[in-house]
């Protein structure tokens, strides 16, 4: 069974348009849907009006779907069986369908209109039919209304207002937060950022230029939200580099380098943005270059990677006395330059910086850490005996001379006395109940007390007084006697012992011997640095890498420095290469999700970009004066570090 459909249509010069289908199928719709087998356009038609079905062969029903008869032979119908033969007439509103026997028993039905358009409701009527723009305002008079609210609400009231409103008042909290420096690092240190806790905004509820924000305010900056001009001084002006500098004070945040320097380094700006900058005089290197506002609460502190490596990773090429080297990002960051103690003092020590590749530290201080980290040797065994804390496998671990310092990022300078004096305690004589020992760091003193104790014993001994051994001998032996053999030989003997040999000071530090007459002259101790800071262009937080794969403690420590363990003279660097850290760092650049798998390696992970300008002569940042020269002047320090 099967239907042919032609549907006629009028061209506009009134020809006919005649469209021919062949439906395999024993039932058809009729209706004003699109969905119906045959569509009749008007109004005066139902979605779906009827029905046609092919009963037998040349035998067809019509019956209506919707309720709304159908004209069948001048009487209108719901339901009507019609011989194909007889070529019936069916009406449907402006429609009229005329069956006819088609080829091979197909049933040929020409539906087209014949009322005219003028007459009878189309489809293109149904937006005037039902549409209320009889009783609204023109579309023009709507343009004009819209256009007139939205120049008065968000442009004029706003202006008036931002005019108006004189001289912003900063919040107290936010200056004094603003004006502490910020340490790199601190907001992605563990490759996941931390959003500071978003303040309320100040009272006085809705501003009327609050209607310009091109987007929610940072967290950091919340409170400001109906505060406008804290920031845009100038309307229609972006934010000067003054406006920033109101709370966050060159003190806080310094240069990244010097600014003639930085200007030929910088990667000039080419094309649409550089003429669009040019034109709008925003230049490179103000503070909004990097820190973008108003696009979420995170957005002002995380700035794209790309603003550091557009810089540093053609670096030599723009300024080629750099000693910075070239930097395209962390999968091609070159191996590690170390800082290290070339020339120790006191007080006026020298750093170089050079690869970790062969390098090699004179810090004047004799320390094998292999022996220190034995589990079997007579260090351990002390340590035992001293009750110690140690490893589970006895080794006296890392933490106990690298004490974490208050914010856990670097170590506590070693201390003689609170590091080491468990085991060299300098103990020279018992006397009754009280051993004497000897001041560490003083030579001269320590050969005064020697020789006039030796004296003292030659001239006027006293019982109960035991002389200690200067010299290191193995347990259970008495020490052997003193050469020579009046009171002012053997006092120098004594002296003798204690520099020289295997005596107390040469353990741990290099001796000379000057040969003056003067016996507390004669002994010189080489002075010791110990560098508290290898990489000062950097920030590693000691803190958070507590742990490695599972492994904590000591197990967590050798994991990195890898070589501690077989280290047998203080000249090794036993600092780790970049590719240590690339184990656990390489992330995408500061990720907002707990799940990644591995840490971020965003340049401000380790780096800061405000870290100033180190004036000449002084140290690099971030290496703190021990103790006893705290307070000597800083300009006599020197350090052979890139400019």
């Amino acid at each position: 069974m099967s239907f042919i459909v032609r549907q006629v249509a009028k061209r506009a010069d009134g020809g006919d348009i005649i469209r021919t289908r062949t439906l395999v199928q024993a039932e058809l719709t009729v209706g004003r849907g699109t969905d119906c087998d045959i569509q009749l356009a008007d109004l005066a038609v139902m979605l779906r009006h009827a029905r046609l079905v092919q009963i037998t062969a040349g035998k067809v029903s019509v019956e209506t779907t919707g309720g709304v008869p159908v004209e069948v032979g001048g009487k209108f119908v719901t339901r009507a069986d019609l011989a194909v033969a007889e070529n019936p007439v069916i009406d449907i509103g402006p429609f009229r369908l005329s069956l006819s026997p088609g080829e091979d028993g197909a049933v040929a039905i020409t539906a087209e209109r014949v009322v005219p358009p003028i007459e009878a409701a189309d489809a293109a009527q149904e937006t005037s039919i039902f549409s209320l723009s009889g009783a609204m305002p023109t579309k023009r008079r709507m343009a004009w209304i819209g256009g007139l609210a939205v120049l008065v609400l968000l442009l004029l009231v706003p202006l008036f207002h931002f005019i108006g409103e004189g001289e912003p008042a900063l919040p107290k909290i936010m200056i004094a937060e603003a004006s502490q420096p910020v340490t790199p690092g601190q907001g992605f240190g563990n490759g996941k950022l931390s959003v500071p806790t978003a303040r309320p905004a100040a009272a006085g509820g809705f501003a009327p230029d609050e209607s310009w924000s091109s987007g929610t305010l940072s967290n950091a900056h919340a409170s400001l939200s109906n505060n406008c001009g804290a920031c845009h001084q100038k309307a229609f002006v972006s934010v000067t580099d003054s406006s920033c500098q109101a709370c966050h004070t060159a003190s806080a945040l310094p240069d990244h380098a010097a600014p003639a320097r930085m200007s030929k380094g910088r990667l000039p700006e080419i094309g649409v943005m550089g003429a669009a900058h040019s034109a709008f005089n925003l230049p490179q290197g103000r503070c909004t270059s990097c820190h973008k506002e108003h696009e979420g609460e995170a957005t002002v502190m995380t700035v794209a990677e790309s603003f550091c490596t557009d810089c540093h990773s053609g670096l030599k090429g723009r300024l080629p006395d750099t000693a910075v080297a070239n930097v395209p990002g962390w999968e091609k960051h070159p191996d590690f330059r170390a800082t290290l103690v070339s020339s120790p003092s006191a007080d006026k020590p020298v750093f170089t910086r050079t690869a970790l590749t062969g390098a090699r530290e004179k810090s004047g201080l004799i320390y094998p850490h292999d022996i220190h980290q034995s589990t079997t040797n007579a260090v351990a065994n002390m340590a035992q005996k001293q009750q110690l804390p140690l490893e589970a496998d006895g080794a006296l671990p890392c933490s106990y001379c690298h004490k974490a310092d208050s914010d856990q990022v670097r170590f506590k300078p070693i201390d003689m006395e609170a590091n080491c004096g468990a085991c060299h305690d300098l103990a020279f004589a018992r006397d009754g109940g009280t051993v004497r020992t000897l001041p560490h760091g003083k030579p001269a003193q320590v050969a005064g007390i020697i020789r006039d104790f030796t004296l003292s014993e030659s001239f006027a001994p006293r019982a109960g007084v035991q002389r200690l051994s200067f010299d290191r001998h193995l347990p259970g032996k008495t020490p052997p006697p003193l050469p020579g053999g009046n009171p002012a030989a053997r006092a120098q003997a004594a002296v003798v012992s204690v520099f020289t040999g295997k005596g107390l000071c040469t353990e741990c530090h290099v001796v000379t011997d000057t040969g003056a007459a003067d016996l507390t002259r004669r002994f010189a101790i080489a002075p010791v640095s110990i560098n508290d800071h290898y990489l000062p262009q950097g920030q590693f937080p000691h803190g958070k890498h507590k742990s490695y794969n599972g492994k904590t403690g000591q197990a967590a420590c050798v994991a990195c420095h890898t070589s501690v363990a077989k280290s047998k003279v203080s000249t090794d660097v036993n600092i780790p290469g970049v590719a240590n850290c690339r184990e656990c760092h390489g992330a995408p650049a500061k990720t907002l999700l707990s799940t990644t798998a591995k840490a971020g390696a965003s340049c401000d992970t380790c780096h800061g970009y405000h870290d100033g300008v180190a004036p000449a002569g002084a140290l690099p940042a971030g290496h703190v004066q021990p103790a006893r020269v705290a307070g000597r002047q800083a300009a006599g320090r020197s350090r052979q570090a890139p400019a």
